[in-house]
C-alpha cells in the first residue's frame, strides 16, 4: 500500500473537513446507546464522526496518525481524547473500550494486525463498527461519478464501500453487514470540491484535476435542479461483537 496516498489527506485538511459528508442521522439507530460508554474512534481523521459520537453522548478517545487532519479535530472537539497512532498499534490498553469506530479508513489499514489490535482493545461483548459513507451505486450517473475518483486507486487498497470480511476470523461474533441509504442535497460547487479531497484526485496532475472537475460538472449539469443535486448516498459497512477471551 502506498504511504505516500495514505498520508495525502493532511494537506487538505481543512477542505476535507468542510467538504466530506457527516454521518446521516439514521446512523444513530446503526449505533445504538452509547451516551456514557467508553468510545475509541480509529483514523478518526478531522472529526467527522467524532462530532456525531460526542452528540450523542459517547466518551471518546481517538487515534489519527495525520498532524495536520488530528490539529483540525482537537480544534473543533477540544474535549476529546487525542492520541497519536495507527491502527496496527494502538496506543491503549487491553478491553477498555465497550466500542470501537472505524469509518472510511478500513480499506488503509495492514491485514490481520488491524483486526487483531481491534479485538484487542475492546471489552468482552464490545461492538466494532467498521463503516464506509459514500456514493450509492444505484444510478448510473453515479457509476460514472465514482470512476472519476476512482481512476486512479492504489491496487494494494481495498474499493471503498466494501464489508470487512475479516471479522469474520474468530475474534469477532455476530459478524453483521450494514447498509443505510440516505439523501446529500449538494450544489455542483460542493460536489466538485469534495472530489478534491479524494487521493485518487488530489494526487494528480493540477491539469488532470482540471479534467476531472470539467467531466464531473458535465455529468452533474445533467441532473441538478437550480444547481443542485440531491446525491443518493449510503452508509454501509460491517458490525461485529468482541468474542468472549
Amino acid at each position: 500500500m502506498s504511504v505516500e496516498r495514505a498520508q495525502s489527506f493532511g494537506a487538505i485538511a481543512e477542505l476535507y473537513d468542510h467538504y466530506r459528508p457527516s454521518p446521516p442521522p439514521e446512523a444513530a439507530a446503526l449505533l445504538g446507546d452509547i451516551d456514557g460508554m467508553r468510545v475509541l474512534e480509529v483514523a478518526a481523521g478531522t472529526g467527522l464522526w467524532s462530532r456525531f459520537l460526542l452528540e450523542h453522548g459517547a466518551d471518546l478517545t481517538i487515534v489519527e496518525p495525520d498532524e495536520k487532519m488530528r490539529a483540525v479535530l482537537e480544534r473543533r472537539s477540544p474535549q476529546v481524547h487525542a492520541l497519536v497512532g495507527t491502527a496496527e498499534s494502538l496506543p491503549v490498553a487491553d478491553a477498555t473500550f465497550d466500542v470501537v469506530v472505524v469509518s472510511s479508513a478500513w480499506h488503509w489499514f495492514r491485514q490481520p494486525d488491524a483486526t487483531q489490535e481491534m479485538a484487542r482493545v475492546l471489552r468482552d461483548g464490545g461492538r466494532l463498527f467498521v463503516l464506509w459513507n459514500g456514493f450509492s451505486r444505484s444510478l448510473p450517473w453515479l457509476d460514472e461519478v465514482s470512476k472519476l475518483r476512482d481512476g486512479k486507486r492504489d491496487p494494494s487498497v481495498r474499493p471503498r464501500s466494501w464489508t470487512a470480511p475479516e471479522l469474520a476470523q474468530g475474534l469477532f461474533v455476530d459478524v453483521t453487514d450494514v447498509s443505510i441509504d440516505w439523501t446529500w442535497p449538494r450544489t455542483t460547487d460542493e460536489v466538485v470540491k469534495l472530489f478534491g479531497t479524494y487521493s485518487g484526485v488530489s494526487t494528480r496532475s493540477e491539469a488532470q484535476r482540471a479534467e476531472i472537475g470539467a467531466r464531473l460538472r458535465e455529468l452533474l449539469a445533467q441532473v441538478t435542479v437550480s444547481d443542485v443535486v440531491d446525491v443518493p448516498m449510503t452508509l454501509r459497512g460491517t458490525v461485529a461483537t468482541r468474542s468472549t477471551r
